[in-house]
């Protein structure tokens, strides 16, 4: 599943490249032990499974924070929502394995309310406000049910605060 999953983020880098064309940026330095706090992340799979959820449920929310600013270019916007969709795959399937190895049933393959960890992935994917319309309560469903139907955006700064744990300066 993993090796799967990179397969498709190495095509996800090569078509944001040939996309941002010199726009790109470098390639930073990962951390991906965050400052020690993830000791050996390659080599511990639950390590590993809990950083791939949740680095992929980062970007599904990055792609669609970002979704907005690529309205005016219709196929860079399709393209950006396609791997959106791939990234809410893999992030399901993370959160799966990470709860089928930790027997954890109440990490499930979707997010309800704010409940994940790390905390800043999740901080709020609680939210009931759609179009400026509470929908709370909305057709007799729960708020579980209303979130759980919604990933919420990160803005780009979001996304920076989130991925300096792991970026080396």
């Amino acid at each position: 599943v993993f090796k799967q999953i990179g397969k498709h983020e190495s095509q996800h880098v090569a078509f944001l490249k040939g996309a941002l064309g010199a726009a790109a940026p470098a390639k930073p330095t990962f951390d991906f032990s965050a400052g020690g706090a993830f000791p050996n992340p390659f080599g511990i799979f639950d390590t590993f499974a809990f950083l791939s959820h949740a680095f992929e449920d980062t970007g599904v929310r990055a792609y669609k924070g970002q979704a907005g600013g690529l309205i005016n270019d219709p196929q860079l916007l399709e393209y950006a929502l396609q791997i959106h969709s791939v990234e809410a795959r893999h992030a399901a399937k993370s959160r799966a394995i990470l709860s089928e190895i930790r027997n954890a049933p109440q990490i499930k393959p979707w997010i309800t309310k704010n409940e994940g960890s790390p905390a800043a992935v999740y901080a709020g994917d609680d939210n009931l406000m759609r179009g400026g319309k509470d929908l709370n309560g909305i057709g007799g469903k729960s708020v579980e049910a209303i979130t759980e139907a919604f990933d919420e955006p990160l803005t780009k700064d979001q996304v920076l605060a989130i991925a300096k744990l792991v970026i080396k300066p």
